[in-house]
């Protein structure tokens, strides 16, 4: 998908386009290579394609797309560029029979570019057969609850020849979300992984989503580390990480592992949050049940950005005496940490005083006393902000685990 202009948020297909600029950062990334025959897939507006015409000349682009609209499109969108050749095919990015399309025009592909629509598309049939023959269909979350974007994935991939490179945009839920853990583990072993740029929010036309480039090559496995970096806000790259492909199962996102490198050059073997906590739960009542209700319940709404790393008095959610049944509430002493939110390493505090109920966007944590203190400073500094950050992950608004944040890593 790319830049059309002044197209606002997704269009009809749940497509965010590409700006220009980060079309030429992808192509960029793909320097190395000097293809004779270029595919998009989803082309959208063209960017990805007009980057790509910049900078190989001569080359063929073959572009796929199923909005009619998109072959005027595109011929206004590549007509002041130099030499190429440009074939267009409007079909389905996604059917099972587009090979037998393709390849009635040309006979081999060696690069691909790709941004595909952040949506979870209604499951067919077809799918099926497109992740078997990527080697995907073992590591899906759940039948029929797949990302478009690893579909698009695995389409490339299907198309190209082997040797070829693709240059692709993967939500962040790709990247770094624990669902996805087995199609990382498959896409590194399958293939060969070059590279994965994390990019800011605001990256795409309409949206804050969240996002890498990756480059990968087909006809060989990942080597034993794999090249990390993250584009800042600035438009500078980020100098780059060397990562185990071990490591990089875990997550491809720059941050977690900047900060996981981090302590290991300090020569820390920290405790973790895991090791004092005595309990943590995450609330119990949705946000829209706490809207809906009459009783006051404490939400990421309440936690004030200015009142990081502060004991506070909560007693205006304390309202109702007594407990409600399977509904979690905090006491005087307990550490509150925002489970979901765009900015939700900010959002952590204390009970002074009060014993608010919770929803479940808020984890309720509770140490030892002598260790309270300690905990609520260390989660709320800048380090601790940052490794928050570094853990949380989501395309819109970010999420933390459970299982992450038992990992926070302590000075005690």
């Amino acid at each position: 998908m790319s830049d059309p202009g002044r197209q606002i948020g997704p269009d009809r297909l749940g497509r965010y386009y590409t700006k220009a600029d980060i079309g030429h950062l992808l192509i960029d990334q793909m320097a190395n290579h000097t293809p004779s025959r270029l595919l998009d897939l989803g082309a959208g507006g063209g960017s990805l394609s007009s980057a790509a015409i910049n900078r190989w000349s001569g080359i063929e682009v073959l572009t796929v797309d199923i909005d009619r609209a998109v072959s005027a499109r595109l011929i206004k969108c590549f007509g002041g560029e130099g030499s190429f050749k440009h074939r267009h095919i409007q079909a389905d990015a996604l059917s099972d029979r587009l090979p037998d399309l393709i390849f009635a025009k040309v006979d081999q592909i060696d690069t691909a570019v790709c941004n595909p629509p952040f949506i979870v598309p209604k499951w067919r049939k077809g799918f099926a057969q497109i992740l078997e023959e990527t080697g995907f269909s073992g590591c899906i979350p759940v039948v029929g609850d797949v990302d478009a974007a690893l579909l698009f994935l695995a389409q490339n991939l299907r198309l190209l020849s082997n040797q070829a490179t693709l240059g692709i945009i993967l939500p962040d839920s790709l990247i770094s979300a624990t669902r996805y853990r087995r199609f990382r583990k498959e896409l590194l072993q399958r293939y060969k992984v070059h590279k994965a740029i994390r990019l800011p929010r605001g990256s795409f036309s309409g949206t804050d989503a969240l996002a890498s480039i990756v480059i990968i090559s087909k006809g060989s496995s990942t080597e034993t580390t794999i090249k990390l970096s993250k584009l800042r806000d600035g438009r500078e790259l980020e100098p780059e990480l060397l990562v185990d492909i071990d490591e990089a199962v875990t997550r491809l996102d720059f941050d977690y592992h900047a900060q996981r490198l981090k302590g290991s050059r300090l020569g820390r073997e920290p405790a973790v949050l895991g090791s004092i906590v005595s309990e943590l739960k995450r609330g119990s009542v949705s946000s829209s049940e706490a809207r809906a209700g009459d009783v006051p319940i404490f939400h990421t709404s309440d936690m004030s950005l200015s009142l990081s790393g502060e004991w506070c008095d909560l007693g205006r959610f304390s309202q109702v005496s007594g407990e409600l049944d399977g509904v979690i509430r905090a006491q005087p002493g307990d550490i509150l940490v925002a489970r979901v939110g765009r900015n939700l390493e900010r959002k952590v505090l204390g009970v002074l005083k009060g014993s608010p109920f919770l929803t479940d966007c808020v984890y309720r944590i509770q140490v030892p006393e002598h260790y309270r203190d300690r905990v609520l400073a260390q989660l709320s500094c800048a380090d601790g902000q940052a490794w928050l950050a570094s853990r949380a992950y989501g395309v819109g608004a970010k999420q933390l685990t459970k299982a992450d944040l038992l990992t926070f890593p302590l000075c005690l």
